[in-house]
Formats: C-alpha cells, structure tokens, sequence
C-alpha cells in the first residue's frame, strides 16, 4: 500500500503527535510535515536531501499508517531492499 512519509517542519513534541502505534492522530494536520519519502509503485524520495538525513530522524505516515517505517534508516533499507528484489 503506498504512503508518503514526512519529517517533522516544526517543533512539536513526538508523543503529543502519534498514538501507541506510532501513527499519526487523526486530528494532526499534515502540513507541519516536510515530505521526503513515498512507499509503494517506484517507491523514491521526494526531496534531493532525503538520503543525506541523519538514519536516525524520525519519519511520520503521512497518508497512510507506518507499515514498519519509522526513521530515515528504515527508508534507505526499504529502497535498498527493493533495489535487490529487482535485481534478483
């Protein structure tokens, strides 16, 4: 299922934004959020500074719920999973 993952524009305390899953609250507006990331059909990322962001940054579901993606790292290593699927 394809999701865009965002990092986080403003200064907003991690807990106060998701639930116990990780996922955004309903009532978050998306538009505090840069995004840098899309999972799904060519899965690739949305900014040219998305790879170069420290692997422990913070990702949030933008559209969708985590599916297993919470940081840059799990970004890079979902696309390098990927990358080795197709190639096999």
């Amino acid at each position: 299922m394809s999701t865009k993952f965002g990092i986080l524009a403003e200064n907003i305390e991690h807990s106060k934004l998701v639930d116990e899953d990780g996922d955004l609250h309903y009532y978050i507006s998306t538009a505090i959020f840069e995004p840098v990331f899309f999972r799904g059909t060519n899965s690739r990322w949305l900014t040219n500074f998305g790879k170069f962001l420290p692997d422990d940054m913070r990702v949030y579901a933008l559209d969708n719920t985590q599916q297993g993606i919470f940081t840059i790292k799990d970004c890079k290593d979902f696309l390098n999973k990927e990358l080795d699927e197709t190639a096999s």
